[in-house]
């Protein structure tokens, strides 16, 4: 069971969403540098550059998107940065300390100017991690540095995350539905039930 537990958990991790990349390096928090610090747990040292180069060029990528279409509209002012904590998530530990370990390890090469907007946003150091840091007012604050890449980061970040539950990720029985992840009535939970299970009969008569 545990073989198969494994599969399962390594299929999810195996294939990262590129839009949940970018909203990591788009958080000051982390930036690239934290996708450095995992995916050489993910994928080991030679595969996790393939997989960083995928983000950096998706990145470049809209950046330059986002870009022509802003031709000739200026970016506007934001508010002021939400309030923040310095208290440390501890649900993150193991995940902190790998992260932690990848920034102590790192060795900073300065250089003298930054080609793009993207460049100088990765270049500058992460911001200290933070429990309730407001990352849209954060970006708002830094419109007039990074316009592109704040419009880019409103956008992406207002995308709503979906989960699925516990037991169909880490479980290798069948999928649960429970009252807090659906919202269909008990009458039309019992219909598709009995829909799944006419349908797998008619594929066993027809086999």
């Amino acid at each position: 069971m545990s073989t198969a537990l494994k599969e399962k958990f390594m299929k999810y991790w195996a294939d990262v969403h590129g839009l949940m990349a970018v909203d990591t390096a788009l958080d000051p928090r982390y930036k690239m540098k934290f996708l450095n610090a995992m995916y050489s747990q993910i994928y080991g040292p030679d595969g996790m550059h393939r997989e960083i180069m995928k983000v950096r060029d998706l990145l470049a990528d809209l950046v330059k998107e986002y870009q022509s279409s802003m031709e000739g509209f200026g970016a506007t002012d934001g508010g002021a940065a939400g309030t923040s904590s310095t208290i440390q998530n501890e649900g993150d530990v193991e995940v902190n300390d790998i992260f932690d370990q990848y920034l102590s390890s790192e060795s900073v090469i300065p250089t003298s100017y930054a080609s793009t907007e993207l460049d100088l946003y990765l270049e500058e150091s992460v911001l200290p991690r933070t429990t309730n840091l407001d990352i849209i007012s954060w970006w708002n604050v830094g419109a007039m540095k990074f316009p592109t890449l704040r419009k880019i980061a409103r956008d992406i970040m207002a995308i709503p995350v979906t989960t699925v539950a516990s037991e169909s990720v880490f479980s290798t029985s069948w999928r649960i539905i429970s009252p807090h992840r659906s919202r269909l009535a008990p009458k039309m939970v019992e219909a598709l039930m009995c829909m799944q299970a006419w349908s797998c009969a008619d594929m066993l008569v027809q086999m």
